[in-house]
């Protein structure tokens, strides 16, 4: 009876011990929570407004870090090593916001080339960009002239394309380069900003390309430059053109690398003319001149004496320039 009542009780005990280790494990399983999202929406101010850069604080996932079942995307290691990238491609947009039960925000931001997309934490207010990113300009003011350019603008007349177009140029252009008018070098269907224009300089502004995809019809318009500016990440220099044939249309208007435009002489220099010349130009129905002939009267030997008289015939009504010393 008493073995009996001792091994009952021992039962009992080793049950109850059983029970509490269970409650207890049970209890530290469920400790961890997780933020549960109370806000997600798109953002709706101008997209680009929304043009950001990662900087290695904080690391991109699939969701909000703090929720359930989030994975990184990028780490931040690597965001850290995408941040000061010297190409367009790794510009950020950023397109919808998330707030938590924490007072979290997380924004969901992708790189121009679609290679990242995710959440990554934003600070503690949707009113501006903080955490792991910061808000960035894609594009920045050109750099002043230097004493070299500004030498070339002083010789190079604003009418007459008498300067090259440099490969490297990254300083502001000239009044003579403001002022002259160009060629698409390359004209052809080349992704590279060298051969047609874009909406906006490449990889600036998130889904912008070229304007048309094919810019061969135009090799032969010549340009005006209307603006100027750098990209932030390439450092390069891009200038907006416009054509200056209205009747083929203004779709070709847009941006293009300065690199990849050829200066033309639109309006030469003319010799002057001399004290014992008159100088006739010949036009066309439009007045645009397509021949000048000096002409040179023996015996005019100062400046201001008249080479000529100007007769009307009488009879056919047209006019006859009669060159003879008054």
């Amino acid at each position: 009876m008493k073995k009996s009542l001792k091994k009952t009780l021992f039962a009992g005990v080793a049950a109850l011990s059983f029970v509490a280790v269970a409650g207890t494990t049970s209890t530290n399983a469920s400790a961890k929570s997780y933020a549960k999202v109370t806000s997600n929406k798109a953002l709706t101010t101008d997209a680009t407004t929304r043009n950001v850069n990662v900087n290695g604080t904080n690391a991109l996932y699939t969701k909000a870090g703090t929720l359930k079942g989030a994975k990184t995307v990028a780490s931040k290691t690597t965001l850290v090593g995408l941040k000061d990238n010297k190409t367009g491609q790794k510009n950020w947009r950023a397109y919808r916001v998330a707030t938590t039960n924490r007072g979290s925000v997380y924004y969901k931001v992708v790189s121009f080339d679609k290679t990242y997309r995710g959440w990554i934490y934003g600070g503690k207010s949707t009113s501006t960009f903080a955490g792991g990113i910061a808000k960035y300009s894609t594009t920045t003011d050109v750099a002043g002239t230097t004493s070299a350019t500004a030498s070339n603008s002083s010789s190079a007349s604003a009418t007459s394309a008498s300067f090259q177009t440099p490969s490297n140029q990254t300083t502001a252009l000239t009044d003579a380069q403001k002022n002259a008018t160009y060629k698409i070098t390359k004209a052809g269907t080349a992704n590279d900003g060298t051969a047609t224009t874009y909406s906006y300089p490449a990889w600036t502004e998130y889904k912008k390309g070229r304007t048309v995809t094919d810019a061969t019809p135009y090799a032969n318009d010549t340009f005006k430059v209307t603006d100027q500016t750098t990209r932030t990440r390439e450092g390069d220099l891009w200038v907006k053109i416009a054509d200056t044939n209205a009747t083929n249309g203004q779709k070709i208007n847009g941006w293009i690398k300065y690199s990849a435009l050829t200066a033309t002489d639109q309006t030469p220099a003319q010799t002057p003319v001399a004290d014992t010349a008159v100088r006739l130009n010949f036009t066309d129905a439009s007045g645009k001149t397509i021949k000048s002939v000096d002409y040179t009267k023996l015996g005019a030997a100062k400046k201001g004496d008249n080479l000529g008289s100007l007769t009307q015939n009488k009879t056919t009504g047209g006019l006859r320039l009669d060159f003879e010393l008054c």
